[in-house]
């Protein structure tokens, strides 16, 4: 039996619906949902050619695109979570709480399904893929592994570094705040336990093992951090705005959104792990 996971099970016991949690009328979709310098764009010719309209609409659907990721990540850990159920195996209080992050994150993709509704923006369904080394890893790496619980870590905290910017930014809309705000603290929750996890299953693996999985996991750990940072086309054209691809390739060479990554990359990663 983990103590971590005892302790945490607690904590989560105390459960609210997170969509209660966010005043949804208050929403105001006249204005940027992501502060301008945490805009793809920001600090490029591009971004002083845009009108005011355009600049919002484009925080909008970088905002709800930040979020459509998190559906992803998501979505693959119910997926694990739920097959580990499936099978009935491991520890019963690991179990138990994993079951409390299973409720929590679905309840998360909840609030992002709501905000994407209500920006009446289209889903990236059309002209967006996922990256598909990262997919094929967080989908088939052997559950409870160390490999697993660093993808489920670096998942976690690197957005939680973005959220930690944004969530007492006044100029975000106070439901937007309270949707990254619920999230946040929750997934302190799952980070603390998927530190852990990694850590311990780090720690009784020969050193030659960790230097293949870290070789492993860097292509997945690259491809994530593009994901995450880097708009494809399909988000510059869902703003409505013309040549998305250049958009896309002037934001990947931006050294302000640069910044922005190393700021929120460092603080999450483990050396020993990417």
């Amino acid at each position: 039996m983990s103590p971590l996971a005892d302790r945490l099970s607690a904590s989560s016991a105390l459960y609210r619906d997170p969509l209660a949690q966010v005043d949804w009328d208050a929403l105001d979709t006249a204005v940027s949902w992501m502060p301008e310098e945490r805009i793809s764009l920001y600090g490029l010719p591009e971004w002083e050619g845009l009108s005011e309209a355009e600049r919002v609409r484009l925080g909008q659907s970088e905002m709800v695109a930040f979020q459509e990721l998190g559906m992803w990540l998501e979505a693959l850990f119910m997926e694990r979570i739920a097959a580990q159920v499936r099978k009935g195996t491991g520890e019963l209080m690991d179990l138990n709480y994993q079951l409390h992050e299973l409720r929590e994150e679905s309840g998360h993709s909840l609030m992002f399904v709501e905000l994407l509704r209500r920006s009446g923006l289209e889903p990236l369904t059309v002209g967006h893929r996922r990256p598909r080394t990262a997919t094929a890893f967080a989908r088939w790496a052997p559950f409870d592994s160390a490999g697993f619980w660093i993808a489920i870590l670096l998942g976690e905290a690197v957005p939680d570094q973005m959220n930690r910017l944004l969530h007492r930014d006044e100029r975000i809309p106070l439901p937007v705040r309270q949707v990254i705000r619920v999230h946040m603290r929750e997934e302190a929750r799952h980070i603390a336990y998927a530190r852990q996890r990694s850590t311990e299953r780090l720690a009784a693996m020969p050193g030659a093992a960790r230097g293949t999985l870290a070789r492993i996991m860097r292509p997945v750990f690259r491809q994530f951090v593009g994901e995450c940072f880097y708009p494809s086309p399909a988000i510059y054209a869902r703003a409505g705005l013309p040549n998305p691809r250049h958009l896309a390739r002037a934001a990947r060479a931006n050294p302000h959104r640069r910044d922005l990554v190393e700021r929120c990359v460092g603080p999450a990663v483990d050396a020993r792990m990417v």
